[in-house]
């Protein structure tokens, strides 16, 4: 019994001694990609506000829809005239159509654009629909 109880005692020691299990390397850790990386593409949902207007020809504030495909959307401008945009691959937003001039910007979760003419503006912000 007395040999058992120094062999329990000597134990402890011993069992410091003894290799410890190779160290596992650390899981390789990504950070998630940028929400600017997000395609674009797909329906999108909002409104625009007029930040300018100096004559009766600007167009009113309201709700707008737009569907991007392949980087490029339409945003209404007035009653039925469209102001085609594009969106490029740093999320900067630009356009044009007649002397109206849309710029803005794409970031993944939201496309906010003002589109100006000399005597208007309006300010879109558009979110993925859902």
């Amino acid at each position: 019994m007395r040999g058992i109880a120094l062999l329990a005692l000597a134990l402890p020691p011993l069992a410091a001694c003894a290799p410890h299990p190779a160290a596992r390397p650390a899981a390789a850790v990504t950070a998630p990609a940028p929400t600017d990386a997000r395609s674009p593409d797909g329906d999108w949902r909002g409104s625009s506000t007029r930040f300018q207007a100096e004559g009766r020809a600007c167009p009113g504030p309201g709700l707008v829809n737009a569907q991007v495909i392949d980087r490029q959307f339409q945003l209404r401008w007035g009653g039925r005239a469209t102001i085609a945009a594009a969106i490029a691959a740093d999320g900067t937003v630009s356009g044009q159509s007649g002397d109206v001039t849309l710029t803005g910007k794409f970031t993944g979760n939201a496309i906010t654009v003002d589109a100006t003419r000399p005597i208007c503006g309006l300010h879109y912000t558009l979110h993925r629909a859902a």
